[in-house]
């Protein structure tokens, strides 16, 4: 084929547009298309990821909530407090790992730095839960009630810390 007969091919009309004009025409749809598709996939990951997410806040409202508030029970014998720990644990150990997957998985930078920010409020409460019961079921020493004071302040005010990370997270 000759370049004058190609140059004819692409000048022939259809409907009154150069077959160029088709062409350009049918790369821009496919474009769009493509486009669509990508941000239509884009959103649906988005929105798993937020359920996911929104998923783990509960798991952690529930840790402040209802497991630390009966760990720190004074009321509690010994058994039923080593029970309720020992029970919570490994709920708060999976939740540490899921935040921290979330992290990683995260479609932007600012949603990747939510799930680490809770983590690291509710490992830090975890911590100071894990110290308060073992303060309080090691046995009685000298100078312990200060101790366990100050424990139960140190719990308080890492319960508020997660509080304040959950309020601040709030769609």
């Amino acid at each position: 084929m000759t370049t004058a007969t190609m140059t004819a091919a692409l000048s022939t009309l259809y409907f009154g547009i150069p077959l160029w004009g088709w062409i350009c025409a049918a790369i821009a749809l496919i474009a769009l298309l493509i486009l669509l598709i990508a941000v239509s996939s884009s959103s649906r990951k988005r929105s798993r990821w937020d359920r996911s997410y929104d998923i783990r806040k509960a798991d952690a409202r529930w840790f402040a909530d209802s497991l630390t508030l009966a760990v720190a029970d004074r009321t509690k014998s010994d058994g039923e407090l080593m029970r309720t720990w020992s029970d919570g644990v490994p709920r708060m150990s999976t939740l540490s790992q899921q935040l921290y997957e979330l992290s990683t998985l995260a479609p932007s930078n600012n949603r990747a730095r939510k799930p680490r920010e809770l983590s690291v409020a509710v490992d830090s409460l975890r911590q100071a839960l894990d110290a308060d019961v073992r303060l309080r079921t090691r046995g009685y020493g000298p100078g312990q009630d200060a101790m366990i004071a100050e424990s139960a302040m140190i719990v308080g005010q890492r319960r508020r810390d997660l509080d304040m990370v959950l309020a601040s997270q709030r769609a």
